[in-house]
């Protein structure tokens, strides 16, 4: 009578076949989920640009002019204040960067570039035609 042995276990090559996979799949994830935080604070950044754009035109309606701003997500100024000191509703979130200057010796128009730090994307504001632009940043914007 012959005896059948039950094969139990997995051979090497099936268990490193499945981490194999598996780690494929981790830095697949792992891509992904930056991927999708540098475009949740590049769409954070231009709703901070499109706030900062708002308050200029309600400073605009009172004194007749705009202002020169400049303000970054990483420390305490980061929100937009106006030169009479009145402080707005625009916070810069960490890591956004929002600069806003003015054209012209009168300062009835104004430009406004705001980006999340790292990111390849910049967007940018102008008075004049109303709109906002999405640009790829240039290599050496980005150090």
């Amino acid at each position: 009578m012959k005896l059948l042995r039950s094969k139990t276990g997995f051979t090497l090559l099936e268990m490193t076949t499945v981490i194999l996979i598996i780690a494929v799949l981790a830095v697949i994830y792992f891509l992904e989920i930056d991927s999708y935080r540098e475009r949740r604070m590049s769409e954070l950044a231009a709703k901070t640009l499109m706030m900062a754009a708002k308050a200029q035109e309600d400073f605009f309606a009172h004194e007749h002019r705009y202002f020169d701003a400049k303000i970054s997500g990483n420390g305490p100024n980061a929100i937009l204040t106006a030169p009479n000191g009145t402080k707005t509703q625009v916070v810069a979130p960490a890591g956004v960067e929002l600069n806003i200057s003015t054209k012209g010796f009168e300062k009835k128009a104004f430009n406004g570039t705001a980006y999340y730090k790292g990111a390849k994307i910049i967007h940018k504001y102008d008075s004049e035609t109303g709109k906002i632009s999405t640009v790829f940043r240039s290599q050496e914007d980005l150090e």
